[in-house]
């Protein structure tokens, strides 16, 4: 019981952190939005009366339709990275069914050994959503190349997930695939050193985590245009 009580605690303070992060973007896209909405009719540059020209607290004049459309471009592929963690992640909660049935109850579930053939199906064709979608970030026009970088380091990992789990199918491609099997390859919070698959997986989160964290540092120093920053 300690173990899933700590487990829980994991989870909720990696959410509270994604939350934060979540919260700081939507304040400055307001930031932004108040900033268009005061510009709208065209603040004066330098004095040349440039429409979609501001000027910030420092006196420096930014363009607000460049600064906007980097924001607006930030914000996608943020998401589209966010949406990639979040399937990643999923396959934590595939973990948690190994060895396990539906029965009647909206609580929990029954006990079913060794027959997890469809549970490491399902997390073998999730990670194959995930390559499908990190090919088309790779192809996005516009970002950097440290963030390609990050794409391709992610799509690494993913492969060699996918890579591990066909190595193993002898284990892991049978009906009945046991339950110490299936938990050596996915179960990388309760089997940490798993060589049937967790070793990748847990390679693969840490890559999504960096990646996820790289593309809200875009946001946010898109939105920072915007922000005189303090001298010292």
């Amino acid at each position: 019981m300690k173990e899933k009580k700590g487990l829980g605690e994991i989870g909720r303070r990696e959410e509270r952190r994604e939350g934060r992060e979540r919260r700081r973007i939507l304040m400055m896209m307001m930031v932004v939005m108040m900033v268009m909405g005061c510009n709208s009719g065209g603040v004066s540059g330098e004095g040349t009366g440039e429409e979609g020209k501001g000027r910030k607290g420092d006196g420096s004049v930014i363009d607000l339709k460049v600064v906007s459309k980097k924001i607006k471009d930030a914000v996608e592929f943020a998401e589209k990275v966010k949406e990639i963690h979040t399937l990643v992640k999923s396959v934590d909660e595939l973990a948690k069914a190994i060895g396990k049935k539906i029965k009647d109850s909206a609580a929990e579930l029954a006990v079913q050994a060794d027959k997890n053939a469809s549970i490491l199906a399902g997390a073998f064709n999730v990670v194959l959503h995930v390559n499908t979608k990190l090919a088309q970030l790779e192809k996005k026009e516009g970002i950097s190349e440290e963030l390609k970088a990050k794409v391709v380091s992610t799509t690494t990992a993913s492969t060699a997930f996918l890579n591990k789990l066909k190595e193993k199918n002898a284990d892991l491609g049978k009906d009945g695939v046991t339950d110490d099997d299936a938990k050596k390859a996915i179960d990388r919070i309760g089997t940490k050193d798993g060589d049937k698959g967790v070793a990748e997986l847990i390679a693969l989160n840490a890559a999504i985590d960096e990646l996820l964290r790289a593309s809200n540092k875009i946001v946010l120093d898109a939105m920072a245009e915007l922000v005189v920053k303090p001298t010292t």
